[in-house]
C-alpha cells in the first residue's frame, strides 16, 4: 500500500509541478526563458562564474554553451571581444521549466578584465555582474549617511572588500557617539550562533530595527557587526 501511495504521489508531484513553478517566488522565469549568475559581484581575477538558464516558457528551447560578454563604458554596453571564439557544438534542447548551467571563462580575455559593471548574454537573457577590485578591507555602510529621529528600520550592507571569505554571526550591535566615546545603546545580537560568510568581492545587504530600550534622540551612531562599523546621523 505505501509503495502504491508513493507512486500516486509522484505521478501527482509531476503534473503539478509546472503550475507550481507559475506561482513560485522565483517570477523572473515565467513565461520566458531567463539566466541568472550565482552572484551579483566577483572580485577582479575571477576564473569562472556560472550562468543558470532557466526555461519559463511551454515549449522546449535549443540550449548551447555559447555566451557573449559585454562592459558597461558609461554610456552603453559594449562587446568584449574573447581570445579564443572557439565554441564546442554541445547543443541541447532545454525543457520547460527545467534549467541548464553555463561556466563562463573570465581569463579568455586581452587584456585582462578590469573591474567594473558587466552583463553576461544567453539566447537574448541577461544577466549583470561587477567585478571588483578588493582593496583589503570589510566595509559596513548604511543606505543614508543621515535619518529622521524615529526612523525604525535602515538598511545597511556589509562588503568584502578582502582577498579571504569573511565569516560573522548573525546580529548587530547599535552604539552612540556621547562624551568622546562609542556607547552601546541598541540590542546586541551576536550571541546568535548562526553563521554566514561572505566571500571575497561580495556584498550582502540587511535590514537593523532602530527599536531600542528607549527612543533614540537626535546624534551620530554607528552599527557594528563583528568589528565592522558603518556610521549614520539621526537628526
Amino acid at each position: 500500500m505505501a509503495k502504491i501511495i508513493s507512486v500516486i504521489t509522484a505521478i501527482f508531484l509531476g503534473i503539478l509541478s509546472p503550475f507550481l513553478f507559475l506561482f513560485s517566488r522565483d517570477g523572473r522565469a515565467l513565461g520566458k526563458a531567463t539566466i541568472v549568475l550565482e552572484a551579483s559581484s566577483f572580485p577582479v581575477g575571477t576564473e569562472t562564474i556560472t550562468v543558470t538558464r532557466y526555461n519559463g516558457t511551454l515549449r522546449s528551447i535549443p540550449h548551447g554553451v555559447a555566451y557573449r560578454l559585454e562592459k558597461w563604458d558609461g554610456s552603453a554596453w559594449r562587446l568584449v571581444a574573447p581570445k579564443d571564439s572557439y565554441v564546442p557544438d554541445a547543443m541541447i534542447m532545454l525543457r520547460p521549466f527545467k534549467h541548464a548551467s553555463v561556466t563562463c571563462d573570465l581569463t579568455n580575455y586581452d587584456p585582462p578584465l578590469e573591474a567594473g559593471r558587466y552583463r553576461v548574454e544567453i539566447g537574448g537573457a541577461y544577466a549583470e555582474f561587477t567585478l571588483v577590485a578588493p582593496d583589503g578591507k570589510v566595509t559596513l555602510t548604511t543606505e543614508f549617511g543621515s535619518y529622521p529621529v524615529g526612523t525604525r528600520e535602515i538598511k545597511a550592507e556589509l562588503y568584502n572588500g578582502s582577498l579571504e571569505t569573511f565569516s560573522y554571526t548573525v546580529g548587530y550591535r547599535i552604539d552612540k557617539f556621547t562624551g568622546g566615546e562609542w556607547v552601546t545603546v541598541g540590542p546586541n545580537l551576536g550571541f546568535i550562533a548562526l553563521m554566514r560568510y561572505l566571500a571575497p568581492g561580495c556584498g550582502e545587504t540587511f535590514d537593523c530595527e532602530l527599536s531600542c530600550n528607549e527612543p533614540l534622540d537626535a546624534g551620530r551612531y554607528r552599527i557594528a557587526v563583528r568589528g565592522v562599523f558603518g556610521e549614520f546621523t539621526l537628526v
